[in-house]
């Protein structure tokens, strides 16, 4: 067995002499931050643009919530499928928000199909429309999300940087389409199918793009 030296001691101690202890990441307060951030986004939505008359008169439309609860259901599992990657394990399954993915999908491939039967006419008088509106709000209302989201990453050690970035992208997106939809009055497939749902896929592109720079370690 080699015998340590004073050399070797002394060069060990210096090492190891400015390390920290560093706080565990747990599920649970991870979770709790996201959810407090999509809480306040949504929020100052309703209070600073107003929420749905349906919603202030206490119905909803079934199209609304069905929708609504795809954008939520996939903020939650991208979410937690994020808070995950940053406490790396072996064996770990990250590919879970994809079902949820696949299920929000549904929405705007429902309005590609009904645009196409109602034509030309239809799909230009919904773009023409005050979609690109509730675009930019959603995005917006993703930001707080995305910060806490990528603080978290910072904090953690994700073993695939772009992938986290990405589903982090997907779960600000959804929480700011979830948002969103609880000002936004309209029913109509083809506006919820290209409008609300844009705001998930700009920000999946803006994490993948931006996130994976600032998480490396």
């Amino acid at each position: 067995m080699t015998r340590m030296t004073p050399n070797s001691d002394a060069l060990i101690a210096e090492l190891v002499g400015d390390l920290e202890p560093v706080k565990p990441l747990h599920l649970r307060s991870g979770l709790a931050g996201v959810l407090g951030a999509a809480g306040l986004s949504a929020a100052a939505v309703i209070v600073l643009l107003g929420a749905r008359p349906d919603w202030v008169l206490g119905s909803a439309e079934p199209m609304h919530l069905v929708a609504t609860g795809l954008f939520a259901g996939l903020a939650l599992a991208a979410s937690v499928t994020v808070i995950v990657m940053g406490r790396p394990q072996v064996g770990t399954d990250h590919g879970g928000w994809r079902w949820a993915a696949g299920m929000a999908a549904l929405l705007p491939l429902a309005a590609l199909i009904v645009a196409v039967a109602r034509g030309r006419a239809g799909v230009a008088h919904e773009v023409a429309g005050d979609g690109a509106e509730c675009l930019v709000i959603g995005a917006v209302a993703s930001l707080l999300v995305f910060a806490m989201l990528t603080a978290w990453l910072r904090r953690g050690a994700p073993t695939a940087p772009g992938r986290a970035g990405l589903v982090a992208g997907v779960a600000a997106g959804a929480f700011g389409s979830f948002a969103v939809s609880l000002h936004c009055p309209d029913n109509d497939i083809v506006h919820i199918g290209m409008w609300h749902a844009s705001a998930v896929v700009v920000m999946a592109a803006l994490g993948r793009a931006v996130i994976p720079r600032l998480v490396r370690w």
